[in-house]
């Protein structure tokens, strides 16, 4: 029985141009594939779904594991509303595209018409449609950009979300929005300017005199010193509207084209439809204080120096530690803290963490491989045989129902004796191939439990090999890669434990 893929992408730039929601055109397209495969007796074994642009596929996890599983060589064919929803791409994501689905003999259906490209003229015609997708797309961009200049240029806001301080609101008789002031947050904004600019108080410091006042942030758990530096460098707090200073530039990586967001001190500034929360001789104190201390008055990209971002938690309260950085003066390294008040998990010093997950980590690795080795793999695996039954069984129903329809030809079944054995049959089948798509899953699943088991061991080595030799972003992407989550607490008394959790198939 072939089996089949189901996708559906839906750009949310389409909604300029339809009077449905995204969710609801994706509800009525996966509608009319479910209707057609079931007209046509199409097998879908899996539906992939995303709310994506189709212009990068390092931005469509789904797509990216859709080419994954073709790449298995299990399935016939991938439905789709049209191949546009495929790629509307750089021709070299499209042209990837088109040698998984070829390299796989995996056909493309769309309502209108089945592509198999390894038939030439649907190759190039498909060819052609990714071509003029490509077209239409560029086409869509130039006229939206064009749109946000024209809308930033008239003091409209553009952002996807209102910076702390203010609330986006829709302008009343006209396309687009503006800003309008949150009073509590804009008391905040000129604390801080105020902060900064007046009493000469750094990032870092604050940041700290924030949280100790119980003023929650907007974006994150607590203020940091990241989330200061954006308000101090924001031109928006003056009343203004910036554009284009962080633009989208495209770069090939690994193969494909991925998104990268620059910083552009060449940007425009408009005279904004919101009120300023600070004036302008605010604005200036703030950034002679900036100049004098030789700090940077624009966004600030720093290099990663914790290895464990995302991954290390404190084992009595369960929030992220904070990694802290000493000031110049104060002679001593980087610790982790728990952020959370009053819990009375101790800091430990980096390096001392850092050495501690290591040796878990050894510790546990030898564990795993002397584990490993003594597991026995069953010498009959249970659900190759009971697929093999399934299949057999399958087989067998299937040269019946060509049996039956012989029969009729000949005469010996009349026409009601035909109807009734048939539709007894295609039940039974259709228990059956359901049956084996859940054996082939299962399989699947299996085979690939079995490879994240053993793919684990050269990671973990790798990282515990080298780990002296790393950088701290590569230390952090392999840890990630072997490690759910690592837990620390230091009692009030000194006493350290740490635990790791390595990411294990079920």
């Amino acid at each position: 029985m072939d089996l089949y893929l189901m996708y559906l992408r839906k750009s949310r730039m389409d909604t300029d141009y339809e009077n449905v929601s995204v969710k609801e055109t994706l509800s009525r397209h996966r509608t009319i594939l479910e209707n057609f495969c079931k007209a046509k007796k199409l097998h879908v074994a899996e539906v992939l779904e995303e709310v994506v642009s189709g212009e990068s596929l390092y931005a469509r996890p789904e797509m990216m594991r859709l080419l994954d599983m073709i790449n298995t060589g299990m399935y016939a064919g991938v439905v789709c509303m049209d191949i546009e929803r495929l790629s509307r791409g750089s021709s070299l994501e499209s042209g990837h595209i088109m040698q998984v689905l070829q390299v796989n003999s995996c056909k493309i259906i769309t309502p209108g018409k089945t592509y198999d490209l390894q038939n030439d003229s649907d190759e190039q015609f498909t060819d052609m449609k990714f071509m003029f997708s490509r077209y239409e797309l560029k086409t869509i961009n130039k006229r939206l950009v064009r749109g946000r200049n024209q809308s930033a240029s008239e003091g409209k806001f553009m952002g996807s979300m209102a910076p702390y301080g203010y609330r986006a609101f829709k302008l009343p008789g006209e396309k687009g929005n503006s800003l309008r002031i949150e009073a509590e947050e804009a008391k905040v904004v000129q604390m801080i300017f105020e902060m900064y600019g007046k009493q000469g108080m750094g990032y870092t410091a604050i940041a700290y005199a924030l949280n100790d006042m119980h003023i929650p942030a907007r974006k994150s758990d607590e203020w940091n010193f990241g989330s200061i530096v954006n308000i101090l460098n924001n031109e928006v707090y003056l009343g203004k509207i910036r554009w284009g200073k962080e633009p989208v530039k495209r770069v090939i990586k690994d193969g494909m084209v991925a998104k990268k967001r620059i910083q552009n001190d060449n940007y425009e500034l408009y005279e904004g439809r919101h009120e300023a929360i600070i004036t302008q001789e605010q604005w200036d104190l703030v950034k002679a204080a900036q100049k004098k201390r030789g700090h940077h008055s624009t966004h600030i990209t720093k290099e990663l120096q914790n290895p464990f971002v995302g991954i290390l938690y404190c084992d009595k309260c369960g929030a992220k530690l904070k990694r802290n950085v000493p000031g110049k003066n104060q002679g001593t390294t980087p610790w982790f803290r728990c952020p959370t008040r009053h819990c009375d998990c101790r800091t430990t010093k980096c390096h001392i963490v850092e050495e501690a997950i290591r040796n878990a980590m050894d510790d546990w690795l030898d564990e795993y491989i002397i584990q490993l080795s003594k597991e026995e793999k069953p010498i009959i695996d249970p659900i190759a045989e009971a697929l093999d039954t399934v299949q057999a069984q399958l087989g067998a129903l299937q040269h019946q129902q060509e049996t039956i329809c012989e029969y009729l030809e000949k005469g010996i079944y009349t026409i009601d004796m035909f109807t009734k054995r048939n539709a007894s049959l295609s039940r039974e089948i259709k228990n059956l191939q359901e049956a084996e798509a859940d054996l082939l899953r299962k399989k699947e699943a299996g085979a690939e439990a079995d490879q994240a088991a053993m793919d684990i061991i050269p990671t973990a080595q790798h990282i515990l090999d080298n780990y002296d030799i790393l950088t701290t972003e590569e230390k952090n992407r392999l840890w990630k890669l072997v490690l759910k989550k690592a837990t620390l607490y230091r009692t009030p008394a000194g006493e350290l434990s740490v635990h790791i959790y390595p990411k294990l198939p079920k």
